[in-house]
């Protein structure tokens, strides 16, 4: 099944949008670790957006069967702003 999300720019959010979206997702001991979440389908837009924002990184949305979506990326450190 195909997922089709329409995303904004980051203008198009507040910062505590980005912010909380991104607290969501991100390990709470290491901002910078790899992403791994599972988030609601309302959430996908301002999460992948956060993600981008927070860590230059593009994400990969998977639909899961309950209606869900997991959300992976590399992560800040594996990036191109990493170390």
């Amino acid at each position: 099944m195909t997922l089709s999300i329409q995303v904004e720019e980051a203008e198009h959010y507040t910062h505590k949008e980005l912010k909380a979206a991104f607290d969501a997702v991100a390990n709470p001991e290491d901002w910078r670790a790899e992403i791994n979440a599972v988030v609601a389908l309302d959430k996908v837009a301002v999460t992948i957006v956060a993600i981008e924002f927070y860590t230059a990184t593009e994400s990969i949305a998977t639909l899961l069967n309950d209606g869900k979506v997991r959300i992976k990326s590399i992560g800040y450190r594996k990036g191109p702003a990493g170390p």
